[in-house]
């Protein structure tokens, strides 16, 4: 008797129960490889951004190191206290300066030379965008630099707008406007040289 009773108190699970349970351990699997996927985007959007934001620190640096052009120079500025205006826009590396005023789009050496200040801008402008081109393939930079009449204060904004490619959490956040606005970012520098 004592055997009988070992047997109908020891009880399987039923198949049932299995399959509720593979099915509940598949939907989480499925959860841990979406935030898997959105960490993974994340990572390489903020590795993305802090870039640009050191690329634009670096060309802040570079207008501080070079006052006598990005200063407000009559010499290069527009006439009567006007403003400078550069925009910059990369295709497949090669970076075309227009405004203006703007420094010339091949420039000469710097290196072991003697540039004048508009020379040292142009070679500054020229390497600096070079390098961003490789970093952020296909995207615009605008630089505006207004002198404050009276004062002699110049302030430059540094502009630089890129497409991401991002990873929406759900489908509430990839509705949210329309995707190309979504992927549009503008990193934004103001900067008195």
């Amino acid at each position: 008797m004592t055997r009988s009773n070992t047997r109908n108190g020891a009880r399987g699970f039923s198949l049932v129960e299995v399959m509720v349970a593979l099915i509940i351990i598949c939907v989480g699997l499925l959860g841990i490889a979406k935030l898997e996927a959105l960490m993974l985007s994340s990572t390489g959007t903020s590795r993305l951004r802090a870039l640009v934001a050191l690329q634009a620190a670096s060309l802040a640096d570079t207008m501080h190191a070079d006052r006598d052009y990005w200063g407000g120079n009559s010499a290069y500025w527009v006439p009567s206290g006007g403003d400078l205006l550069l925009s910059g826009t990369d295709s497949g590396g090669t970076t075309t300066w227009t405004g203006t005023n703007a420094p010339g789009s091949s420039p000469g050496s710097c290196y072991n030379v003697v540039c004048n200040s508009e020379q040292l801008a142009q070679y500054d402008l020229s390497h600096w965008s070079t390098y961003l081109g490789t970093v952020l393939p296909n995207s615009t930079t605008n630089i505006t630099c207004s002198l404050t009449a009276g004062t002699g204060l110049v302030s430059c904004t540094i502009q630089i707008q890129w497409n991401e490619n991002t990873v929406a959490a759900n489908q509430q956040e990839a509705n949210v406007g329309a995707p190309a606005a979504f992927q549009q970012q503008t990193y934004d520098l103001v900067v008195q040289p």
